[in-house]
């Protein structure tokens, strides 16, 4: 089954405890997603599109109403996608009302093709409050920890691929200026560099993998250079590099 089946069939297993009213709403919400047209709607249901006088629990029937008759969730693990397709862009623009009111904030999609009017969400929040709205407790539960997950994955990702990037910008620079000091000593440039570039020079070739803090933190006492000073002399040696 899919997770849309899965959350309609919890909400199905509820329906037997829903009150007369709430079911009445209910089946509202699935008449319109079905009409061609809203002149087609018939007169009993005319007073639900007055949404200043809905009720919350007609207004949460209504919204499981039409998200039992033609609405989808796509399995979190794939995407974070809700949307409930109508024929009538009146209707559809109802339910756009009904959950703005609501503070969500959906988008709504005209299908040429198909002739229908799709109102979607895509934040992971929404949907997840949208499924706590309609009584899919367990889907609820299932979606956070499918979101969490997912969430996690996508930090620790992050996490490598900054640390991956730094790694990459470190071992560049390195080689750099690696190439710079070796370039001097080739044209015999080297040794008229003052002690402190000499110094410095020595440093990059001794540590070639370690970063500009790693190697100033070998450094102690009266030899003691900074991050910010060993990198000062090193630029100052490519610079020199590049003139010859």
């Amino acid at each position: 089954m899919s997770f849309s089946s899965d959350i309609k069939e919890e909400i199905l297993k509820n329906f037997k405890t829903a009150k007369k009213c709430c079911i009445e709403s209910e089946k509202f919400g699935e008449y319109i997603t079905q009409i061609h047209l809203k002149q087609e709607i018939e007169e009993e249901y005319i007073k639900y599109f007055v949404i200043g006088i809905l009720n919350e629990c007609c207004i949460k029937s209504i919204l499981k109403g039409c998200f039992l008759s033609s609405g989808c969730i796509v399995d979190p693990n794939l995407d974070y996608h809700f949307e409930i397709v109508f024929r009538n862009k009146a209707c559809a623009e109802y339910l756009y009302d009904l959950l703005s009111v609501l503070d969500f904030t959906p988008k709504l999609l005209k299908r040429k093709k198909m002739n229908t009017y799709t109102v979607y969400m895509k934040e992971a929040e929404q949907i997840s409050t949208f499924l706590s709205m309609i009584g899919a407790n367990n889907a609820v539960l299932t979606f956070e920890q499918i979101r969490v997950i997912k969430d996690v994955k996508n930090n620790i990702n992050r996490s490598v691929n900054c640390e991956t990037a730094n790694l990459a910008k470190t071992i560049q620079t390195s080689v750099t200026q690696i190439e710079a000091i070796e370039k001097l000593k080739k044209a015999g440039r080297f040794e008229l560099l003052n002690d402190k570039l000499r110094y410095t020079a020595a440093l990059r070739l001794k540590y070639k993998n370690e970063s500009l803090d790693a190697i100033s933190k070998k450094t102690i006492g009266d030899d003691y250079i900074s991050k910010s000073g060993l990198k000062h002399r090193l630029d100052k040696i490519i610079e020199i590099a590049n003139t010859i």
